[in-house]
């Protein structure tokens, strides 16, 4: 009897606890003034997209071509660290709260509330100078309600709060406003308020290219201000404060293994120490092959008697790898111009594997092979080789 007092005790529990998340919607609420409140926000953000305020506009007017690429000055992550899609799981550290969004009811066309759970998270980047990442926030519907698209969250008033920047009721201050699209790497893209949140969906944090809008360094600590709009008043603020980015082995292993290797590694490499000798790294996407990169590298060095001698190597490997490995070759013959006879089929040497621990710095671990020619450079060992520059603006950090 008793045992069965408790079977029915905490199913009894179980379908109260139930009956109190069946339904985290609210009853119609009063959305007074709120189109006037969510126009302000939204002309605030549109202020700092203008293109009369974005310095990249100032040289685009009165002009017949296009402009070249170049890097965004107010990055806000390495452009090598995301790509398209964003991440719809966390990996690492997570900050997140449990907030009720101001949400639309298309049947009965009033606004009511939905429960949702957003989440801050980073990613780790590329770091040659100092931990660097990435930062995405996602907004998590429950279960029950991912994609419905007759009653759904909106996209809040967002603001962040960093140093001097501080949150603010104000209309005409737009220090503290950031961007939040849907895609990374992007310049004026951003999410409104009052945006529609049908499915959930995950965002990365950037600045405003624009003088009027505030910096942030989101691997500082910061705070984020999400507002309903629906009275205007305190009671429809959440916080969400982020620590300083602060990564070790254990919750962002990522940040200490070297780098995927992609194209943003493409670049002429040097040793301060060894003047005269460097390394030519070129990585290519095949024609028609989504799933392997290129990579192809020319050493160059000197033999014994100090006469220029290069090796080069070229290897197939899979999108994401992190080392690549190949066979080095040098030629002999040839002459300037083509004009002193034809160069010699390769002569293989050894081989060589490059890796990158970050995007300025490149390690090459190398090794001759036995029985090479008298006056050939023989040896083994690990190199480590330093950036010399990006290529066509496409900043690897």
């Amino acid at each position: 009897m008793f045992t069965m007092t408790r079977i029915l005790f905490a199913a009894a529990c179980f379908f109260i606890a139930q009956a109190a998340i069946a339904d985290p919607r609210s009853a119609p609420i009063d959305a007074s003034g709120r189109a006037e409140r969510v126009g302000a926000k939204q002309a605030a953000h549109r202020q700092v997209l203008n293109p009369a305020l974005t310095p990249k506009a100032g040289n685009a007017v009165n002009v017949s071509t296009p402009g070249l690429p170049r890097a965004n000055a107010v990055r806000a992550y390495p452009p090598s660290c995301l790509a398209d899609p964003l991440p719809d799981q966390t990996l690492g550290p997570t900050y997140s709260k449990s907030v009720n969004l101001a949400a639309f009811d298309r049947n009965s066309g009033q606004f009511v509330s939905e429960g949702v759970t957003i989440i801050v998270w980073r990613v780790a980047c590329s770091s040659s100078t100092f931990f660097t990442s990435a930062t995405l926030m996602r907004i998590q519907r429950q279960s029950q309600f991912e994609g419905d698209a007759v009653i759904y969250p909106l996209f809040p008033a967002l603001q962040a709060k960093q140093g001097n920047i501080v949150f603010s009721d104000d209309p005409n201050y737009v220090l503290n406003l950031i961007r939040s699209p849907t895609e990374p790497n992007t310049v004026i893209s951003d999410t409104l308020t009052d945006t529609p949140i049908i499915f959930s969906t995950t965002f990365v944090l950037e600045n405003y290219d624009s003088s009027a809008a505030g910096f942030f360094d989101f691997n500082l600590a910061f705070g984020l201000r999400f507002d309903n709009l629906l009275t205007g008043g305190a009671s429809d603020l959440y916080f969400l404060d982020v620590p300083t980015y602060s990564p070790n082995s254990g919750t962002y292993p990522a940040a200490f293994q070297n780098l995927p290797i992609s194209g943003y590694m493409t670049s002429n490499f040097y040793d301060p120490a060894a003047s005269g000798e460097g390394l030519a790294m070129q990585i290519f996407e095949p024609v028609g092959d989504a799933q392997n990169l290129i990579v192809s590298f020319t050493w160059v060095a000197y033999d014994p008697a100090g006469i220029p001698f290069w090796l080069s190597g070229q290897a197939t490997i899979v999108r994401g790898a992190k080392s690549a490995s190949a066979t080095m070759f040098y030629r002999t013959d040839g002459g300037l111009g083509g004009n002193s006879g034809a160069a010699s089929a390769p002569i293989i040497w050894g081989t060589a594997t490059v890796s990158f621990p970050d995007c300025n710095t490149m390690t090459l671990t190398y090794a001759s092979n036995p029985g090479l020619p008298a006056g050939i450079p023989t040896g083994n060992g690990t190199r480590t080789w330093l950036r010399l520059a990006n290529v066509n603006a496409l900043a690897c950090e």
